[in-house]
Parts: structure tokens; sequence; C-alpha cells
């Protein structure tokens, strides 16, 4: 892990002293033409539940500028600009366990972000500072991106920390593999805030008709999860993944305590993910062709323990049928570990009218789930033998191949907002062997109008769980006090589905209501 770091950081560290020599070696002249605006917006892929009152006015400021617009003349004068934002959000919750309202999130954030371009060369550094209340293990200073581009006239490479969107999706994860999310936070937290950067090379190619990128990312970023509920310390926070603390046997139900343990993340090299895209722009149609070979960003747990077993009554001496050993206790260990996954996907946007279209599937291959039956059968035949032992056991840990897809459209007409998806995630080699089903739908809809001058924004977003029908939905009204100014109240709200079950139904206990109030500035 030590050599892992050192690596990760010469190569950060790389990255940013040519961004600073960069800076440093610009003539005095940059300082005169700060005040040019160099910059020119990216469409990004947001999360369902962003925070649509304020994104499309970040992503003016902060986004990334994926296809420079400025001057391939070495002579052109280089541009400095500054930008940022300054944002505060707390919300409350009801505490249903002690009957109260408590905090459900309480963090700030400073976002600074610096680019320089200069003929053919760009480079970007953004970074942030969090202070968090609700969550302690977020408050800290993050380098979200450091990165140099220099551009050809058919090409460019970027080189360092990047955050690279592929897909169609709004809110959904198909061909978009190659960012990390964040999933310590919810309350709030909008798409891009959750998406992590990864150090990685960048290389494309331009045409008229067509752009091919190649991606390498030598250093492997794996997604935020919360702590499992066992952890230490896990259960004083509002996320936390549960764990069952009993066991069911042929024997009767016994009780499970948990460790954990953490192999080595993926190594540099010869661990290196690798991605490459063909993207077409013809008329009536824009469509990707993608393929990736790299690591699931969400690890397995592999289990591994043993029973304790004892007399059915321990006072009593032993009969194979009246009083017969049996397992007393399961001590079962989840091991941290990643591997590899396979994707090939395809996305397109069909223009008509005021309406788009848009359209993505990916495959995803060799993807752990977790096992119907969680011990093999030999495990269930040690147990079952008449000897006082503890047993060793053997956990299912199958693989299965994933067909994602999903359709969506698009509707923008004078102030008013619409977009609607359906996304289907599909077991290809289902056995009823696992305990998810084949066939997992969600339904997504995301409705905003703007009024006076759209200083005024109403929103409703949300997904439905088609399988059980749990929910989650998000409602704001902004204002826009000024350009830079703006204020938010909103709510998000989690339902359980049938039965108690459903993707959301684990959340249902961080519904809240937030206000947010953000300062934008850019120079």
């Amino acid at each position: 892990m030590n050599t892992i770091r050192k690596y990760r950081q010469a190569f950060l560290s790389g990255a940013i002293i040519c961004l600073l020599f960069f800076v440093l070696a610009l003539p005095c002249s940059a300082q005169e033409a700060a005040g040019v605006d160099g910059k020119v917006e990216i469409a990004q892929a947001t999360d369902t539940s962003s925070d649509s009152e304020t994104a499309s006015q970040v992503n003016d400021d902060l986004g990334d500028d994926e296809f420079s617009t400025d001057s391939e003349d070495g002579s052109a004068k280089p541009v400095l600009t500054v930008s940022g934002k300054i944002g505060t959000l707390h919300g409350v919750r009801w505490n249903g366990t002690e009957k109260k309202l408590e905090y459900g999130a309480s963090r700030s954030i400073v976002q600074i972000k610096g680019e320089v371009s200069a003929g053919s060369s760009y480079a970007v550094i953004f970074a942030a500072a969090e202070y968090n209340y609700r969550n302690p293990a977020r408050t800290g200073f993050r380098l979200n991106e450091a990165y140099y581009r220099y551009s050809g006239e058919i090409w460019d490479i970027s080189v360092g920390r990047q955050v690279i969107v592929w897909g169609q999706a709004d809110g959904f994860k198909l061909t978009d593999v190659l960012s990390a999310r964040d999933s310590s936070e919810f309350i709030a937290f909008s798409g891009d805030e959750a998406r992590l950067p990864s150090d990685s090379i960048r290389l494309r190619f331009f045409h008229d008709l067509f752009t091919f990128e190649a991606v390498a990312v030598p250093f492997f970023t794996p997604n935020k999860l919360p702590r499992f509920g066992f952890e230490e310390g896990a259960k004083d926070g509002l996320y936390y993944i549960d764990t069952p603390d009993t066991f069911s046997t042929p024997f009767g139900t016994v009780p499970v305590h948990y460790t954990k343990t953490e192999s080595a993340k993926p190594k540099m090299f010869t661990d290196t993910e690798a991605a490459a895209r063909f993207s077409f722009f013809l008329p009536g149609i824009d469509f990707s062709v993608s393929g990736f070979y790299g690591w699931d960003k969400t690890p397995r747990y592999a289990k591994s323990g043993y029973a304790k077993k004892g007399l059915f009554n321990p006072a009593a001496p032993h009969n194979i049928l009246l009083n017969p050993y049996i397992p007393k206790e399961l001590h079962t260990n989840l091991n941290e570990e990643y591997y590899r996954i396979g994707m090939a996907g395809i996305d397109a946007a069909i223009p008509v009218g005021d309406v788009t279209i848009r359209l993505e599937t990916a495959w995803v291959g060799k993807r752990y789930f977790e096992p119907k039956n969680l011990l093999t059968d030999k495990s269930i035949d040690d147990l079952k033998r008449q000897t006082p032992d503890d047993v060793p056991l053997e956990f299912n840990s199958p693989q299965k191949h994933q067909l994602l897809m999903l359709a969506g459209i698009d509707w923008i007409k004078s102030s008013w907002t619409l977009s609607a998806q359906y996304f289907e995630d599909l077991i290809l080699n289902h056995k009823n062997d696992i305990e998810r089903p084949m066939h997992k739908g969600f339904v997504s809809l995301n409705v905003s109008k703007t009024f006076l001058r759209e200083t005024l924004k109403l929103s409703a977003s949300g997904v439905i769980d088609v399988n059980y029908g749990s929910t989650f939905s998000t409602y704001s009204v902004s204002y826009a006090i000024t350009d830079n100014i703006n204020f938010a109240l909103g709510g998000d709200v989690y339902t359980k589905g049938y039965d108690g079950k459903g993707d959301f139904a684990a959340l249902h206990k961080i519904s809240a209501v937030w206000l947010k109030g953000t300062f934008i500035f850019s120079h």
C-alpha cells in the first residue's frame, strides 16, 4: 500500500509541477488577460438527485473545458481564470427512534478552480475544503482535479487527476464506468459532487464526423462506501451498511459475529485500467461505442469463517437424536477484494424538434452477487457431523453477467424542462442462485419551471423502483438574488416498497428538509 501511495503521489506531483511550471512561465500579460473569459461549457451527466436550482450555474463556472476554443497559435496571450463556489447546507430529519428532530445534514464547502490557457496548452487545479458537522469523516481538504492538456490540430492529451464522463444516462451508471462514486453522503448531494476523479491519461483524436479517445488509469480509485454497521462507531452516523445479526441454518437460528479485513488495492502499471470510445456525429443522430477493461469500483466482500458447535442442551450428555451437536455461533470475516470486469456499450442521442431521445446500453461481465444459499453443500454436511470441533465454512460466491439498458426523453420548451427515463438491470445467466431478482427496473422523472425572468425555479424529481415500489424524490424552490447568490429550500423523501423492500427502503430514515445557500464567483 505504501508503494502504491508513493507512485500515485509521484504521478500527481509530476502533474502539479508541470502545472506550476506552466503557470510560472507565463508572462506578466497573463494577469492583464485574466479578465478574458476563456472557459467553454461542458455538458455532464447529473444525478437524479442533483441540486437542479444551481446545477447549470455551477457548471458554467466550474465545468471542465471539454473542447477548448483558444487559438492554437503559440503567440496567443495566456488567459488566467479563477472561479469558485462557497456553499452551506443544513437539513433536519425526524428520528423515529428517539421521536425528535435532529440534524440530518450540516456541511459547508469552499471550492476554488484555477484555469490557465495559452495557445495549445491548458492547465487546471480544482480543490475543495469541507467542514461537515454531521458526517465528520468528510471534513478536510480534497484535490478534485489537477491536470495538464496539450492540444494539436486534430488531437489532445490530458495527464493528471481528472473527471471523465461517458454516456447519456442521468443518474444511472451504464457506460459511465471510469469515474468512481462517493456514497458516503446522501442528503441534497448532487451527481457532480458524488463523482470522484481518477489519476489518468486521456488521448483524443478529432474529426468532423467522429472523435476517438483512449484512456489509461494506472492508479485505481474505488467507490467511497458507508461503513458496515458492526464496525466501531458506524451506527453513530446516518449512513451504514446493515448486516444480519443472526443466520438461519437447518439446525435453527444462530448469532453471527463479524470481522472485516482488506486486501491490497490494485497495483500500478500491470493493473492499469484501459478504456476506449468512438463517438460519431451524423445528421439526425449522435452515438458512441465504448469499451472498458478494469476494476469494479465496488469491491466484493469475500466471506470466510467458522462455526462453533456445542450440545443442544449443554447440561445433558450427547445423544445423536435427543441432544446432538449443533452450531452455536457463526464467526464470519468479510475481506474487501477488488476484481476485474469488462464493459462494452453503446449510447445515442436523437434530436426530434424540441425533444431529444436518449438511448444507452452496456454489457458488464463477471460481477459478484450475494448468493441465495450462503453456505456451500459441503459446509452444510460438515455442520451435521456429530463432533464438538469447530467447522471451517465455505461460502458461495456466484458471478453473473449484466445487461444494462436505458431509454430517456428530454423536452425543453420556454421555461419548462422535462426529463423521463426507464432503466433496466438484467442478469443474463440468472439461475435462481442469487438474492436479487433476474431484472430490476427503475422509472425516473424530472420536472422544473422557472419564473420571474428565471430568478425563481421550482423543481421536482424522483425515481421509483418498479420491482417493489420503493421511491426516492426531491423537491426544491430556489431563488437567485443575484447572478452569484442563490438560496434554495427543499426536501428529500425516501419510502419503503412492498413488504418493506426495495432499493430505497433502507434509506427511509434519512428523509430530510434542507436549506442551502450558494455564492459563486469568477475572475
